[in-house]
């Protein structure tokens, strides 16, 4: 299952038939949001909030599905402001591929909504993370750093890619509570473009980008 943030609204899971066979879930069953349907649904916001910060926040969702191949299929998932425009949109269409989720037609624990006790565990578990955002600025980074210095960071470093002068901001985040990442996340989001690596990134960041801070570098930067 690979997921990319298109924009703050909108989000794209590409599921292999691995991903589906896996599950036991059919390509059919995903038009019509059956239990382990809606179990993968729920996996992909999560991983969604995880690592772009992307939530839901009650919003109707409008889940678009796309047959990429006999083997994949690819589904983009819209935050709908309005949710009158979307029935407007696809009320002509002959066979929906287009589902709709509104509060009002949702069972009590749905997939959008985690139950309460749900809510709960995911709140105090601890994950392991690892952001890199890439600013335009040092402003900007100064601006997102400051928004994010009262968390606990294991390290964080701030590089330059002297060839496109943008700014990369590392954070490594051990034993986070879930519930702060998504706000890390949302916030730095805010100021800079996600970008996907894995530690291994910063060794390579060290060797091809000039190391402005070298560690400490969000609570740094939080006092300009």
């Amino acid at each position: 299952m690979k997921i990319e943030k298109i924009n703050n609204n909108q989000i794209k899971c590409v599921l292999s038939k691995n991903d589906l066979t896996s599950r036991q879930i059919k390509v059919s069953e995903l038009a019509y949001g059956t239990d382990k349907a809606q179990e993968l649904f729920k996996d992909m916001m999560l991983q969604a909030s995880d690592q772009f910060g992307f939530e839901a926040n009650d919003a109707p969702l409008m889940i678009e599905a796309v047959p990429l191949s006999s083997d994949s299929i690819m589904l983009i998932i819209t935050k709908v402001d309005n949710p009158d425009d979307i029935e407007d949109k696809f009320a002509n269409l002959p066979v929906p591929t287009t589902r709709t989720f509104k509060k009002k037609t949702l069972p009590e624990e749905s997939f959008v909504q985690e139950s309460a006790l749900e809510k709960e565990r995911i709140k105090d578990e601890l994950i392991d993370v690892f952001y890199v955002y890439i600013f335009n600025s040092l402003d900007e980074v100064s601006h997102a750093a400051n928004k994010v210095s009262d968390f606990d960071f294991t390290r964080s470093s701030l590089f330059k890619n002297v060839v496109t002068n943008q700014y990369y901001l590392a954070i490594v985040a051990d034993n986070i509570p879930r519930w702060a990442n998504r706000v890390i996340r949302g916030t730095l989001s805010e100021y800079g473009e996600s970008a996907v690596h894995r530690h291994t990134a910063l060794s390579y960041f060290e060797e091809h980008f000039d190391t402005l801070i070298k560690d400490n570098a969000v609570n740094i930067m939080s006092q300009f």
